[in-house]
Formats: C-alpha cells, structure tokens, sequence
C-alpha cells in the first residue's frame, strides 16, 4: 500500500466512504459515508460556557479565540451572546 500522503486530494461526494472505528462494536474497523458523517455533525449541540464578561471568561480558563457566551449579569444584559474570547 502507497504511503497516504502519494493519493490524489479530490473534492468528496455524499456517498464517498470514509474509513473509521466503531467502538460500540468492538472497535471494528467500518466504513462511514461521508454523508452520514454530516448529518451526525449536524444533530450535535454544541454547549457553550458562559461568563458576564471577558475578564471572567480568562478566569475561567478561556483562552484567546475560543467561543464563550455572556450571562446577562455583566455589561451585556442579554445572556446567550455568543463572544469570542480576546
């Protein structure tokens, strides 16, 4: 077998198969379409943690571009705005 990095990049088709490890199957090896692997991705919730503001964020071990969401106790009183950590 060819070393990876020797295989042409294409652009991926929604039946393309994607090599993986079922570990609820005893990490069988199996093959995932690229399709399935979007509609997972797209059924998960993210969570975000949330602070009053940057400061309390830094505080709370966010570092410089990660995402955190406000409280509405700090200076923005609307809680769920999604901010990127300064």
């Amino acid at each position: 077998m060819a070393k990876i990095s020797t295989y042409a990049s294409v652009t991926p088709a929604l039946t393309d198969l994607l090599l993986g490890t079922d570990v609820g199957s005893a990490d069988a090896t199996k093959n995932f379409t690229a399709q399935a692997i979007l509609a997972l991705a797209s059924s998960a919730v993210i969570t975000l943690p949330a602070y009053n503001d940057d400061a309390a964020a830094g505080v709370g071990l966010v570092t410089a571009g990660q995402l955190y969401q406000t409280t509405g106790a700090g200076a923005l009183t609307t809680a769920g705005i999604v901010m990127v950590k300064q």
